[in-house]
């Protein structure tokens, strides 16, 4: 089966009323900046990501699975 299953045990705040789980995941910088890759260049290519704050468990099984 392909896709990312979303862990919400990664959530480290309540989620509000207008919020849903997935809109909180897929807005990490690590998630848009693959998805800018994949709908900008026709063969994706190798991109890096650098951050000064740790990467969540959700993000790292996802770019494990990609």
């Amino acid at each position: 089966e392909y896709g990312h299953k979303y862990d919400s045990s990664w959530i480290t705040r309540p989620v509000k009323e207008d919020e849903s789980v997935e809109s909180i995941l897929c807005s990490h910088s690590e998630k848009l900046a693959i998805a800018f890759n994949f709908i900008q260049r026709p063969v994706p290519s190798i991109i890096q990501i650098t951050k000064n704050l740790r990467i969540c468990g959700d993000c790292r099984e996802f770019l494990l699975s990609t």
